[in-house]
């Protein structure tokens, strides 16, 4: 080999600038064109591993929960979602693939809604969505925008009030904001099956109307019969337990208060305990229900029922009874 093909100092080799800045150019875009093909081939691969995971999205029965760290490599769009708002009940079902996936697309004003999955257990109903589109802000928030980044009415906007829970605020995710949102549906019979009609009127600064009329089957239950009654030890005060309905996440305690001293200023007060002694927490509580939570961590062989009343700073004790869940 000749040195001197490699010595710059005896072979000057003049380069034509413009044709050189040219080649780089088309180097450059044919590279581009590349990275694009490979995002899509990825995108479709991806496409296609959510589908398979909606097929295997079946109910199924039964009231222990495996660990929340299963969530994400079992449903990895639903659990992640939940996951991002700390929502034990919502990860717990996407665990044990009791969330329907589910396909509902609204559009309006350059924007697309899609309610990406659906839960019913009776006291609750849950959703998870994504908004994507080009209006859409890249900030949440401002004197115009609901503080979640989102706005909605329920059945025409007649009964929103009355069907209160838990809002998860949007969160950015790729080219859209996903949310998330349980609430509590108000009626006092859970029916096997619900018609949900909600509207979504507000989205990450866009004003519009995505509607859709959202069916689900109620998750299975078991229902135990009590019929036992509890009274003060003067036999003043009387609670007749009447039966417990026991969701997959929640059961729900019927009761009838049969009767009280007829004192004003009576207050009646209900606390259930676990197996090992812990207080279940209560989200509704009225004279002839009370609903708590059952779900992972809580020890459902049996639970203990505490009532009492109390007229200022004296309480009056009722018998403790304990219900078998077996």
């Amino acid at each position: 080999m000749q040195k001197n093909l490699f010595d710059s100092s005896t072979n000057d080799i003049e380069l034509p600038k413009d044709e050189m800045m040219l080649a780089i150019d088309r180097g450059i875009e044919r590279g581009e064109k590349f990275r694009k093909t490979n995002k899509i081939t990825s995108v479709l691969k991806r496409t296609s591993f959510f589908t398979s995971t909606a097929a295997a999205l079946l109910l199924t029965s039964g009231f222990i929960f495996s660990p929340v760290t299963n969530v994400l490599a079992q449903v990895p769009l639903i659990g992640g979602i939940y996951e991002k708002y700390h929502w034990q009940m919502g990860q717990e079902l996407a665990s044990e693939q009791l969330i329907t996936e589910i396909n509902e697309t609204a559009q309006n004003n350059g924007v697309e809604m899609v309610i990406t999955s659906i839960f019913y257990d009776g006291s609750y109903v849950g959703l998870t969505f994504k908004a994507t589109g080009e209006t859409l802000s890249d900030s949440i928030g401002g004197e115009n925008s609901p503080e979640s980044g989102y706005a909605y009415e329920m059945f025409d906007g007649k009964d929103t009030s009355t069907w209160g829970g838990t809002i998860g605020s949007l969160t950015k995710e790729g080219d859209g904001y996903v949310g998330a949102l349980i609430l509590n549906n108000p009626n006092s019979i859970a029916e096997s099956s619900l018609t949900l009609p909600i509207t979504f009127t507000h989205i990450a600064g866009v004003r519009g109307e995505w509607a859709f009329n959202l069916a689900v089957e109620k998750l299975p239950s078991k229902q135990y019969a009590i019929e036992e009654t509890v009274a003060s030890e003067d036999g003043k005060y009387q609670i007749e337990l009447q039966s417990i309905n026991v969701g997959q996440t929640n059961a729900i305690l019927s009761y009838n208060i049969l009767s009280t001293a007829g004192v004003e200023g009576e207050v009646f007060h209900l606390k259930i305990y676990d197996s090992k002694g812990e207080e279940l927490l209560k989200n509704n509580l009225s004279h002839s229900k009370a609903i708590f939570d059952m779900i992972s961590g809580n020890a459902n062989d049996f639970i203990t029922v505490e009532t009492s009343f109390k007229i200022g700073d004296k309480e009056i004790e009722l018998e403790a009874l304990k219900i078998n869940l077996d």
